[in-house]
C-alpha cells in the first residue's frame, strides 16, 4: 500500500482500516472455532477445513455496523481533507474507499453522508440552529 502524507485524514483511515481489520478477524475466530468443535466430534480434516471456510464467511450480525462505522469515517476523512484544502490525492481516506469499493459505491457512500450531515445541529457540519 501506498504511504500518505501525514497530515490531512491518516489517522482517521488508520482507525476506519483498524475496524475493517478487526471484522475480518473476528471472522477468522469463528472459522477456528468451527474448525475445532468439529476436530473435537473427531470428524475428518477436510469437513474441518470446509466448517472453517463456511464459518468464517457466513455474515455475523455486527458486520454492517462495523463496515457503517469504518465507511462513516473515511467519509468523514475525504470531508476533512476537502475542507482543509488538502490534495485528495494525498487523501488516505478516499485512497482506501477507492482500494476497496470502487467508484461507484464511493459516490453512493458520499450522497448517503451529504443526506445525513443535512440534519446534523448548525455549526456542527450543516442543518439549522437548534
Amino acid at each position: 500500500m501506498a504511504r500518505h502524507r501525514t497530515r490531512g485524514c491518516a489517522d482517521i483511515a488508520r482507525l476506519a482500516r483498524s475496524i475493517l481489520n478487526g471484522k475480518d478477524q473476528l471472522h477468522a475466530a469463528v472459522g477456528r472455532f468451527a474448525a475445532g468443535f468439529f476436530a473435537a466430534l473427531g470428524r475428518p480434516r477436510i469437513e474441518r477445513v470446509f466448517a472453517q471456510e463456511l464459518a468464517s464467511r457466513i455474515p455475523l450480525p455486527i458486520d454492517a455496523q462495523l463496515t457503517a462505522a469504518a465507511r462513516g469515517l473515511q467519509i468523514a476523512g475525504i470531508y476533512t481533507c476537502l475542507v482543509n484544502g488538502h490534495p485528495l490525492a494525498d487523501c488516505a481516506c478516499l485512497h482506501d474507499v477507492l482500494t476497496t469499493e470502487g467508484k461507484e459505491r464511493l459516490h453512493q457512500l458520499v450522497r448517503g453522508a451529504t443526506g445525513d450531515w443535512q440534519n446534523l445541529p448548525y455549526g456542527v457540519g450543516g442543518g439549522v440552529a437548534i
